[in-house]
């Protein structure tokens, strides 16, 4: 199986997100510094993001993005289906064998059904895990990181931008 790259860069463009909207106008430029990637696949990463109502988007000189959902309500097969696929059973590309050998002729058949069930247990696994419950691992992470900066700004003082809305 192979995930491609969008997704883990997906998860950080939420995190990074989820973190700093409410303080800061998050763009795809701060984005892209963070997860060291062009600003342009940012903006593509947004587009899925927002197209799942994941993100909301405005344009303009005081445009950015800002969560769409509490992160509570994101989950990680939520992300992965925004950007990836849009169902389990396309995780894995299965060809069809050959007709013109027995092995090849059953070859899909034998295989596909085990996939398929790794492929829901997959889907199984990410609907468990929430936006909210991995700020809480970033943010004990951060809390530990000796330089707690973003973009060169500190993020630890009076305002907390990592706690979480509960309501």
């Amino acid at each position: 199986m192979r995930v491609s790259k969008r997704f883990p860069l997906a998860v950080h463009c939420l995190l990074f997100v989820a973190v700093l909207s409410p303080k800061k106008r998050v763009i795809s430029k701060l984005v892209a510094e963070s997860t060291g990637s062009n600003p342009v696949s940012v903006r593509n990463l947004f587009l899925k993001l927002s197209n799942s109502e994941l993100l909301t988007a405005s344009a303009g000189k005081n445009g950015g993005v800002c969560l769409a959902r509490q992160p509570q309500d994101i989950t990680l097969w939520d992300i992965y289906r925004a950007v990836e696929f849009e169902d389990a059973e396309k995780i894995f590309n299965i060809y069809e064998g050959s007709d013109s050998c027995p092995i090849g002729r059953n070859f899909y058949q034998v295989l596909h059904p085990h996939m398929v069930s790794a492929a829901m247990a997959m889907e199984k696994d990410m609907e468990l895990v929430t936006l909210a419950s991995l700020i809480s691992e970033l943010k004990e992470l951060i809390e530990n990181d000796p330089e707690k900066k973003v973009n060169g700004e500190s993020i630890t003082g009076t305002e907390n931008p990592l706690q979480i809305d509960k309501s």
